[in-house]
C-alpha cells in the first residue's frame, strides 16, 4: 500500500538480571520464542530484505553502499504518482512510455544488486490511487480494445529494454481495496486477469514470472476475490508462478500472519484442484510497524515460512519513489533529488540481518500470544538472534534450546551479549550501529537457557550473542 493525495532488554542500564531468570510461568506460558540450534533451516536468503517503490529514478542519488549494507534484494514499482507527462497509459500513449522508464530505471537499479523486481501494471495504466473520477478501467462497458494495446505496450517495453532477468509481473495490485486501484467488478477483474495472463504467456512464455492475485486480503474461505479466483485459474488454468497478497492489517488480526494465511491457503488450493506453488508477499507491515520491534517480528515470520517479502510503503508523491520505503532520511525530504541521506534505526535492524545473520538458519517458534517472535542463525564464530514484538510493552522469554548442537556443555555458564536497537527519532532519526549492552553470563542447565525480554516501549528490539564452541 502506498498513501493517496533488555535480555533484560529495555532497561538499558541493566541488559540481564540473573534473578529475572525465573519467571511466572502463569505469566509467560504464552509468551516464550524458542530456538532450537540442533534444526538446521538452510542458508540465510535474507527473504525480508526488500521493499515496495523507494527508488529514486536517479539510479546513482542513493549510494551503493545504502543498497549492500542492507542487503536489497527484492524491488516493485512502476512509476506511481508521477505527474504528468508520466501519469499512465489512460493520459496517452507518450504519458505511458515515460511512466514505463520509472519502471525501467527502477528494475536496472535493482538489478545492480542482483535483486528481484516486480513490475504493476495498474500503475503503468495510471491507476494509482491519483486517477481522476471517472477514468476507464481494463474492460469497462465490456471494450478490451485499450487493455490489449495496453498489454502489446507493456510486452514491448519489457523486451525492447531486456527486462527479462529476475522480472515478474504483477498482473493488477489491490483490486479489492475498494476503488482506490480498481472501479470494476469482480467478474471484470478475472477477465482482465485472464485476458492478460494469455496474453504475456504466449508473448514471452515463463520468461517472465506471472504474480496474482495480488489482493489486499490474505485468503480466507469466505473471501471470494479469493475464491473466485481460485475457480477461475482452475478452469482455464492461467495459474500465477506464485501466489501473491499483501499483510497489511492490524497487529491484533490473526489473519494479518503468515501462521494463519499457509494454512487456509494450502487447503483452499487442495479444494480447487490446484497445487501449491511459491508465495510472496509483496507487502508487509503498516507504518506504525515499520520500527526495530515491527521488522524484527516481520523477519521472523518470512524466514520461518521461506516466504520472500517486500516492505510495504506509507509514503506518497516523490517521497514515494525515495527512502527505501521508510528506512532513510535527508534534510531536505520536499527535494525529490537532494541527496545527503541517513538511516534510522529500522535500517540498522535490516543491516545487522544481512551482515550479521551468517552461517546457517535454525528453527525457531513464535510465542503462543503471537506477540514476540525470533530468527536465529550460527555462524562459524556465535549463534545471533534477532528479536521482534509486534507492537507490544510487557514480558516475554527466550528459551534457546540444544546448546550442546554448537559444542556446549549440557550445563553451566553462558555469557551472552546483548544489542540494542533503538528507534530515536522515528522514521527520520539519524541513528548508528545498535548499543552494544554489555555481557552477562547465564546459568543453565538440562541443555537449555531462558532468559526475558522486558519489553518497555513497542518500537526497540534486541539481538543477543554467544560464542559456539
Amino acid at each position: 500500500m502506498y498513501l493517496s493525495a533488555f535480555s533484560v532488554a529495555g532497561l538499558a542500564s541493566l541488559p540481564f538480571c540473573a534473578c529475572a531468570l525465573t519467571l511466572d510461568t502463569r505469566q509467560t506460558a504464552n509468551q516464550i520464542t524458542t530456538v532450537n540450534l540442533a534444526d538446521d533451516t538452510g542458508t540465510p536468503m535474507h527473504l525480508a530484505s526488500g521493499f515496495l517503490y523507494g527508488i529514486p529514478d536517479a539510479s546513482e542519488q542513493i549510494a551503493d553502499s545504502f543498497y549492500e549494507n542492507m542487503g536489497f534484494n527484492y524491488g516493485r514499482g512502476s512509476g506511481a504518482q508521477l505527474a504528468a507527462p508520466a501519469r499512465g497509459w489512460i493520459f496517452g500513449l507518450t504519458e505511458f512510455k515515460n511512466r514505463f522508464e520509472s519502471a525501467v530505471s527502477n528494475y536496472n537499479t535493482a538489478r545492480r544488486y542482483n535483486a528481484k523486481f516486480i513490475l504493476l501494471l495498474n500503475d503503468l495504466w495510471g491507476a494509482d490511487g491519483t486517477q481522476p473520477a471517472g477514468s476507464v478501467f481494463p474492460g469497462d462497458d465490456g471494450d478490451w480494445d485499450s487493455y490489449d494495446s495496453f498489454i502489446v505496450n507493456v510486452i514491448a517495453g519489457i523486451n525492447s529494454n531486456s527486462m527479462f532477468t529476475d522480472l515478474a509481473v504483477d498482473i493488477w495490485n489491490e483490486p479489492d481495496a475498494g476503488t482506490l486501484f480498481w472501479n470494476g467488478n469482480q467478474e471484470q477483474w478475472l477477465t482482465m486477469w485472464s485476458r492478460g495472463y494469455e496474453a504475456f504467456r504466449a508473448s514471452l512464455g515463463t520468461t517472465v514470472q506471472l504474480f496474482g492475485p495480488t489482493l489486499a486480503g490474505a485468503p480466507e474461505t469466505t473471501n471470494t476475490w479469493w475464491t473466485t479466483f481460485l475457480s477461475q485459474i482452475a478452469g482455464d488454468g492461467t495459474v500465477p508462478d506464485a501466489y501473491v497478497w499483501h499483510l497489511e492489517g492490524s497487529t491484533s488480526d490473526v489473519n494479518d500472519d503468515l501462521q494463519t494465511n499457509i494454512p487456509i491457503l494450502d487447503s483452499m488450493l487442495s479444494s480447487h484442484g490446484l497445487a501449491t506453488k511459491p508465495i510472496v508477499i509483496d507487502e508487509y507491515g503498516v507504518f506504525a510497524e515499520q520500527c526495530p520491534g515491527g521488522s524484527a517480528w516481520w523477519i521472523s515470520r518470512l524466514e520461518r515460512y521461506n516466504v520472500p517479502g517486500l516492505r510495504g510503503n506509507w509514503l506518497s508523491g516523490t517521497e514515494l519513489h525515495d527512502f527505501f520505503a521508510s528506512l532513510l532520511w535527508k534534510s531536505d525530504p520536499t527535494d525529490a533529488t537532494a541527496t545527503g541521506y541517513w538511516t534510522n534505526g529500522d535500517y540498522q535492524v535490516y543491516q545487522y540481518y544481512n551482515q550479521m545473520m551468517t552461517g546457517h538458519r535454525v528453527a525457531t517458534t513464535g510465542s503462543i500470544d503471537r506477540l514476540m517472535d525470533s530468527y536465529a542463525t550460527v555462524g562459524t564464530d556465535k549463534v545471533r538472534i534477532l528479536i521482534g514484538g509486534r507492537q507490544v510493552t510487557g514480558t516475554w522469554q527466550v528459551t534457546v534450546n540444544s546448546l550442546s548442537s554448537v559444542g556446549l556443555a549440557t550445563s553451566g555458564t553462558l555469557d551472552i551479549t546483548t544489542f540494542q536497537f533503538s528507534f530515536t527519532g522515528s522514521h527520520t532519526g539519524n541513528v548508528g550501529a545498535p548499543t552494544n549492552l554489555g555481557v552477562v553470563g547465564h546459568t543453565y542447565s538440562d541443555n537449555s537457557v531462558s532468559f526475558p525480554i522486558f519489553q518497555t516501549d513497542t518500537t526497540t528490539t534486541w539481538a543477543f550473542e554467544f560464542a559456539v564452541a
